[in-house]
């Protein structure tokens, strides 16, 4: 064999080798495929930067994403952000990894329009300010739904943090039109992420890492500290605000909260069920506030996506 020959098998047969070592990497070595929402996530069309509200703190304002046209008007989702009442934005298709775009793309493939919608932050206006404009935005909705294509009376509220108890409250009082943000017509479902429930003093003193918690953003939303405002705290607390009338609830959280204490979701989950409330409670092993990104993310949105096909 000549050596020009004997040069070229060799290399053949390091390329063989690499090859096989290449092939031999075992699954426990490969990163999980976390699963990423397309560009506009799906949506048929979007429908941005639609005032609902205007204050003098300026223009309030919503994006709807529309799934494809249907023979039927659209049943919707109204999205509220989290941030401590006091920052984040609207933005749900900015970042594709995250929960809320998975999220929202598999309810629009399943024909559900998604709407998501600010409200004034804390720097601007203290509670019940966030409720009343959450719910100005779902009425706003409704009144043009026939623009859009949408069923007004089949809505489901929700909301991550913040915005889980934004939503959470105003599910509690969609029959109390005496209250903020009460009387929501057509909401068939709530789904809370993680959000507080219960700003009362009591809660604090239960449990000792809320107060940090409320120092921190409560004090902000309400003006006062609990303790010293014991009636407005539970004004807008939605374990103190059930009547039975709820809508169907799912509440999704991780144990390993370190702002929100999961027993907050438990005992929400518990009186809701006393009061004769249909409640789905998933609690995710491990899971710090917000959830993060990983192989849970398919699982927390195929959740949700069921459980919206069953009551809305």
């Amino acid at each position: 064999m000549s050596v020009t020959r004997r040069v070229l098998a060799a290399c053949f047969a390091l390329i063989a080798l690499l090859t096989a070592g290449c092939s031999r990497v075992s699954g426990a070595d490969e990163a999980p495929q976390v699963e990423v929402a397309t560009r506009d996530l799906g949506a048929a069309e979007v429908v941005r930067d639609q005032v609902y509200a205007e204050h003098d703190t300026g223009a309030l304002k919503l994006d709807l994403f529309l799934p494809a046209r249907q023979q039927t008007p659209a049943p919707l989702v109204v999205y509220v952000h989290g941030g401590g009442w006091d920052a984040g934005k609207r933005t749900i298709d900015a970042d594709l990894s995250a929960t809320e775009a998975l999220t929202t793309q598999r309810l629009l493939e399943r024909g559900y329009a998604v709407a998501t919608v600010d409200y004034r932050l804390t720097g601007l206006a203290q509670a019940p300010a966030q409720l009343i404009d959450v719910a100005d935005a779902v009425r706003w909705l409704q009144q043009r739904s026939g623009q859009w294509g949408l069923d007004g009376d089949r809505v489901a509220l929700w909301g991550a943090s913040a915005g889980g108890h934004l939503v959470s409250q105003l599910g509690a009082i969609a029959g109390d039109l005496d209250k903020p943000g009460g009387g929501l017509t057509g909401i068939r479902a709530v789904v809370d992420w993680f959000g507080p429930t219960d700003m009362s003093a009591e809660a604090q003193r239960a449990q000792p890492h809320m107060q940090e918690y409320a120092r921190r953003v409560v004090e902000q939303l309400l003006g006062c500290m609990p303790v010293d405002c014991p009636e407005k705290a539970a004004a807008i607390s939605p374990v103190r605000n059930l009547s039975g009338d709820e809508p169907p609830f799912l509440i999704q959280q991780g144990t390993a909260d370190s702002l929100v204490p999961l027993e907050q979701s438990l005992d929400f989950a518990a009186d809701l069920r006393r009061r004769g409330v249909t409640v789905e409670m998933h609690p995710y092993e491990g899971l710090d506030h917000g959830f993060g990104k990983g192989p849970h993310t398919a699982l927390i949105a195929d959740t949700v996506t069921a459980f919206v096909e069953t009551y809305v």
